[in-house]
């Protein structure tokens, strides 16, 4: 299935006794490929086999010792690791984006990629900091809303919003505070029409949903929910008829 995922990039010594073994990692996989990781990349063929094995051999280590991870730097050179081999640090969601996803980035922090051969891609990145940060706000302004005395016809679809993003709250508390974030589309990207995946702005369309309903504009916040809802189950109709299956490098 078509998927995304959210994912956190901790500082490579916050992994402690497992820092050398990342290192090492790193350091094979540059020089195997020319640089890190990237949200766009993708196994071809046997691409993924074939170094696994050299990295085996490299490494003098079996293959069911040997944890992959996706890892970025930033521009002062400093490597950030996002361990694959478990779930802690990587969600993904099949063939949609989750709403609240959307609430922990901005619009400065998007990167589009595109090829010749048709593979597109976007992503989102932040420092976990200011995505903490965009989180309380965001609730703070949705316990505002509930709280207050106007008929407000969006007070359920709130509340569960709110859960949704007490559940990411207790899952970022456990990173270091220097991490990043990335929000991948991944192959969901391939489901957006090639003519409207430029102007695919789901992070501006929920900023802009909060606050109509900040400002108690629930009309124009309920016309906004439904187009945006809309949307992804037209996404999430296209991904779920798919047969298709890729591995994100």
């Amino acid at each position: 299935m078509p998927s995304s995922t959210l994912i956190v990039y901790e500082p490579l010594d916050s992994f402690r006794e497992k820092s050398e073994y990342w290192r090492k990692y790193l350091k094979f996989y540059e020089r195997y490929w020319g640089g890190p990781t990237s949200p766009f990349g993708i196994w071809f063929g046997n691409e993924y086999n074939v170094f696994r094995q050299a990295l085996s051999d490299h490494l003098n280590l079996p293959h069911q010792d040997l944890p992959d991870c996706l890892f970025m730097k930033d521009e002062s050179g400093n490597y950030f690791v996002a361990p694959t081999s478990d779930s802690l640090n990587c969600f993904a969601s099949e063939n949609v984006i989750p709403f609240e996803w959307f609430l922990l980035f901005s619009e400065d922090g998007r990167k589009n990629f595109y090829t010749h051969w048709g593979f597109n891609s976007i992503h989102y990145n932040s420092t976990l900091e200011q995505s903490k940060k965009r989180l309380i706000s965001t609730r703070e302004r949705i316990e505002e809303t509930i709280s207050g005395e106007s008929a407000n016809p969006l007070k359920v679809f709130l509340r569960n919003l709110n859960r949704s993003l007490e559940d990411l709250r207790k899952w970022l508390v456990q990173f270091d505070a220097q991490s990043y974030m990335v929000l991948n589309y991944g192959d969901i990207c391939n489901y957006i029409h090639p003519y409207t995946l430029k102007n695919e702005n789901s992070v501006t369309e929920v900023a802009r949903i909060l606050e109509l309903i900040s400002l108690s504009d629930f009309g124009e916040a309920e016309l906004a929910l439904k187009v945006f809802f809309q949307k992804w189950e037209d996404i999430g109709t296209k991904c779920a008829g798919s047969t298709e299956d890729s591995r994100i490098q």
